[in-house]
């Protein structure tokens, strides 16, 4: 166990087989270990991480991703956006989202310096901003809508230092990529993929052409193409393969895909199933499709075009919302007879939740009038 002096005092040393290493007190001791790669029993096959993520039910799934999966992840990017020793990235997202895992090891397996945003700051746009410049962030991850909130500071300009940005996490907003080409000098590039799939499934970079945003950006950011040792798949609801321009859910398959959901083999079975095709060469024996329940089409140039849900999963500033779950936690009050929650979207950036309650007969009278809540 890594930790500091602070943490380790707060710590139960009594706890058997505990041991912690200071990083502000034991660098003497740090300095006599070998310098060379550490031997290491961890297989591909492991478990790396579990995640939780909104659940119909009512109840969270928490998804199992293996060292497989988040290794091809990171070396995928590394290759194709390869970190400098000079690159600092910005660190933002709860460690309860896979994209941290990127903007934590993603650096550190480059030799590239890991920039953590203070909370009180990382909440407040304008601070953010400024914080940005004043740390020289070089590179970055930030959900759609808050990039747009970023664009409308004046101070986002002045990240002179900010080479490339990636964004992902929810469905981008129209006319986002060009707004941004207009106003800074970085390349952008867009993410997909859901949590099973370890961090992102697809990459797109956005055209540089700031002579002529309107024209080289399209108004509707693509997705764009598989990243390495991944497939995808756009079947119709029979499970077939779509013609080009034809909307279909996407299926995901290689080795970006989770071992399944921890302790919930029958949704594993559902989400997970066999994969139905004759098998290529690159297409290992036990081989699965996951279901995403996204829908895409292709484009005349191969890159995917997102085209939305196909169940009432939504997506609020980054995070992955069952509205269904909100429902079912509202049902289990007894005086609740039914629940609806719907998104309300009053702006691109202003977006929240909001629940329409049914009360059971004999709480009528006790709430004549319930207003907003």
């Amino acid at each position: 166990m890594i930790t500091t002096s602070t943490q380790l005092a707060m710590m139960d040393a009594r706890q058997p087989g505990l041991q912690a290493i200071c990083l502000d007190d034991d660098w003497s001791e740090i300095g006599k270990q070998e310098r060379g790669s550490q031997a290491s029993d961890v297989l591909a096959e492991h478990l790396a991480y579990v995640i939780y993520t909104s659940g119909s039910t009512g109840i969270p799934k928490g998804v199992m991703v293996e060292h497989r999966a988040i290794i091809n992840r990171l070396l995928w990017s590394q290759q194709a956006f390869p970190l400098q020793s000079s690159d600092r990235v910005l660190q933002i997202a709860s460690i309860s989202f896979d994209i941290a895992l990127w903007e934590l090891f993603g650096p550190l397996i480059a030799g590239a310096q890991v920039v953590l945003a203070p909370r009180d700051t990382a909440l407040e746009s304008s601070r953010l901003v400024r914080w940005l410049v004043e740390q020289a962030v070089t590179v970055a991850h930030v959900v759609p809508s808050l990039l747009r909130v970023w664009l409308s500071e004046p101070d986002f300009r002045q990240t002179k230092e900010l080479r490339h940005l990636f964004c992902g996490g929810e469905a981008w907003l129209s006319g986002l990529a060009r707004n941004f080409l207009e106003q800074h000098h970085a390349s952008l590039t867009q993410w997909y993929g859901p949590t099973e799939a370890a961090i992102n499934v697809t990459s797109w970079t956005c055209p540089i052409s700031r002579a002529e945003p309107q024209t080289a950006v399209p108004e509707t950011a693509p997705i764009g193409r598989p990243i390495a040792n991944t497939q995808i798949y756009l079947l119709d609801r029979h499970g077939q393969p779509v013609p080009m321009g034809v909307a279909g859910e996407i299926y995901l398959a290689g080795a970006c895909l989770a071992r399944g959901y921890l302790g919930q083999a029958a949704l594993t079975a559902e989400r997970f199933v066999p994969y139905p095709f004759v098998a290529a060469q690159f297409i290992a024996p036990g081989a699965r499709l996951y279901r995403t329940g996204d829908h895409a089409r292709y484009l005349a140039d191969g890159q995917l075009l997102f085209l939305g849900r196909q169940d009432r999963q939504v997506k609020v500033r980054g995070v992955r919302v069952e509205l269904a779950e909100i429902e079912a936690a509202l049902l289990q009050y007894p005086a609740v007879h039914e629940a609806v929650v719907m998104v309300q979207q009053k702006t691109p950036e202003d977006q929240s939740l909001r629940a329409y309650l049914v009360l059971q007969p004999e709480q009528v009278e006790l709430w004549p009038s319930i207003g907003e809540y």
